[in-house]
C-alpha cells in the first residue's frame, strides 16, 4: 500500500524525506476535498483516514476505502484536482509531499516510479475487492467482512495481534457498507453472540479469525 520507502536506498530516502513536511489533523478534520486543486499528497504515519467519494447534503459520507499508517492518500487526481476527499476518522499525522516535486524525483529514480505504480495498483485492487464483496454479501456477512478485512490490514501492517482500534462509529460503518445503523447494530450483536468478536473501549478483538472469515466468505 504505497510503501514507497522500501524501494529506496539511504541516499534516495534522504532526498525523498527532504520533500516532505509533517502535518497533523484532529479527528473529523478534512485533509483535502474532492475537486480542489491538487497540491500535495500524504503518507500517513499515525491514525486512520477515510477516502470519501462524495459527501451528501445531510453530512453523510460515502466511504470507499480506509487507510492507516503506512498508506498514502490524496495521490489520485482528475485534471489536476483531487479525485476523492480525505477525512480524518481519528487524530492523524502524516508527511505531506508536493506532487509536482515527488513526480520529478520519480522520473529521476525509476525504482520509485515503479514502486508508486505497484502500490497504486495494489490499493485499487483492495478497494475493488471490498466494493465487490460488499455488493454481493448479505448484511451480517458484510459486517463480518468489514471486521475480517480490517483485522487482516492491521495484522499485515503491525503484526499478529488479534486486537485493533475501531476508528469508525457504527453510523460510519453503515455508510461504508451501504447498510442502516440499525442493521449494523443487529449484525454486530449476532457476531458477538457467536463468539467471533469482542469489544473493550475502542478496541476490537477477533476471537476466532477463521470462523469470522468463513462467515464472511472472505480469505485474508
Amino acid at each position: 500500500m504505497l510503501n514507497l520507502c522500501g524501494a529506496l536506498d539511504d541516499g534516495q530516502l534522504l532526498e525523498l524525506g527532504a520533500l516532505g513536511n509533517r502535518r497533523r489533523w484532529r479527528k473529523r478534520d478534512i485533509l483535502f476535498r474532492a475537486g480542489d486543486p491538487m497540491s500535495a499528497f500524504f503518507k500517513i504515519t499515525s491514525g486512520v483516514v477515510a477516502v470519501v467519494s462524495r459527501t451528501i447534503d445531510d453530512g453523510r459520507r460515502q466511504i470507499v476505502a480506509l487507510r492507516i499508517a503506512g498508506d498514502c492518500v490524496g495521490y489520485l487526481e482528475t485534471e489536476g484536482r483531487y479525485t476523492f476527499e480525505g477525512y480524518a476518522l481519528t487524530d492523524v499525522e502524516a508527511c505531506a509531499f508536493s506532487r509536482r516535486r515527488f513526480d520529478a524525483l520519480a522520473r529521476q529514480y525509476p525504482v520509485l516510479a515503479a514502486a508508486t505504480v505497484e502500490a497504486l495498483a495494489s490499493a485499487q485492487k483492495q478497494t475493488a475487492r471490498s466494493v465487490t464483496a460488499i455488493g454481493q454479501l448479505r448484511s451480517t456477512e458484510r459486517v463480518a467482512y468489514f471486521f475480517s478485512d480490517l483485522h487482516a490490514l492491521y495484522r499485515e501492517r503491525f503484526g499478529d495481534s488479534e486486537s485493533f482500534p475501531l476508528a469508525l462509529s457504527r453510523s460510519e460503518i453503515a455508510s461504508y457498507l451501504g447498510l442502516t445503523l440499525e442493521t449494523v447494530s443487529r449484525s454486530v450483536g449476532k457476531l458477538r453472540k457467536r463468539g467471533l468478536i469482542a469489544f473493550a473501549g475502542d478496541q476490537v478483538t477477533v476471537l476466532d479469525v477463521e470462523a469470522l472469515c468463513e462467515f464472511a466468505s472472505f480469505e485474508p
